[in-house]
């Protein structure tokens, strides 16, 4: 994934934004991910896209971001996080590293965790994303 890293000037400055053509077991699609800050400063993740297809397990979020961005951009915004329910999402600034965590009833959690490089220290960065796909018992 292609990623910015946000700048504090903007009224909901983003804190990072990754973007790209994806192709994995987990989700796949034109998507878009990101840290963003309301107005109050609390931090919310996004997930964008079109044509996004997601194999968690946990069809109410497989279904609901497939209707969302059949043939059409569009986004899911989550404050929820590290509650231990159906879908949380973590983000470590130092290790720039996000964390998103479903756990379908009756199935293995499923784990995507993102990397997000910093390539140096200006407001807007050109970076990369690696990630890894983990299931859990």
């Amino acid at each position: 994934m292609v990623c910015w890293w946000g700048s504090q000037e903007s009224l909901q400055p983003a804190i990072f934004w990754c973007t790209e053509d994806i192709n994995t077991e987990l989700i796949s699609g034109y998507v878009s991910i990101a840290i963003e800050e309301d107005l109050e400063g609390e931090r919310f993740l996004s997930i964008c896209g079109r044509d996004v297809t997601l194999n968690t397990g946990y069809d109410l979020h497989d279904n609901l971001i497939a209707g969302m961005t059949e043939y059409a951009y569009n986004c899911f915004d989550s404050y929820e996080r590290s509650l231990g329910n159906e879908f949380d999402w973590l983000w470590e600034d130092t290790t720039r590293m996000l964390q998103l965590i479903w756990r379908p009833e009756e199935a293995e959690s499923k784990v995507l965790t993102l990397f997000v490089e910093e390539e140096d220290d200006s407001p807007r960065v050109l970076g990369s994303v690696y990630y890894k796909t983990l299931v859990q018992n």
